[in-house]
């Protein structure tokens, strides 16, 4: 008597199996491949890439920031992005956060991203330049007076690295 062979006809089942193997390892390498791609830049540089211009109006006394272009500033690298206002007469600091993580007047994910085009606008507690009866005209106010002279950097913080850092985006003088 003979007994029953176990082998398949054409072994299919061997066939399905290394199938199954290719399949796995191609999405596999294709997730590493992708995860680099999409990681890349971010794994080379240490902050965003992105230009700011500044422009003041003496006459309302508010100074207005503007994202003019490269990288948006987006949530998944940045911890906070805000504006560094130097009184060029009393050399006193103020900083006004444009979007942040950290809990506050400016929630998590409140503003992100800022992209090319996007602006806040700051005003010199001082001056009502719409004539309303109120000095807080623009988006945010400054606890100095706007000035020629005075200086305003755009600092950013976050992590593109794994490391957290601060980083100055932009400076600017006012005229």
């Amino acid at each position: 008597m003979t007994r029953g062979s176990s082998r398949l006809v054409g072994d299919e089942r061997g066939g399905v199996e290394r199938w199954v193997v290719w399949l796995v390892a191609l999405a596999v390498v294709g997730g590493l491949v992708g995860s680099v791609v999409y990681l890349d830049d971010e794994l080379r540089r240490d902050s965003p890439g992105a230009d700011f211009s500044v422009s003041f109006d003496s006459q309302t006394g508010t100074m207005t920031v503007e994202h003019a272009g490269g990288d948006p500033i987006v949530d998944r690298t940045t911890e906070r992005l805000s504006l560094v206002v130097l009184d060029g007469s009393t050399g006193t600091t103020e900083e006004v956060v444009w979007v942040s993580d950290a809990p506050g007047a400016t929630k998590r994910g409140v503003g992100y991203p800022v992209r090319p085009g996007d602006s806040l606008t700051i005003d010199d507690p001082r001056v009502d330049s719409d004539g309303d009866g109120s000095y807080l005209d623009a988006e945010r106010s400054v606890g100095v007076y706007l000035e020629s002279g005075d200086s305003v950097r755009v600092v950013w913080t976050g992590s593109m690295r794994g490391t957290t850092q601060t980083v100055t985006l932009a400076n600017a003088t006012l005229a």
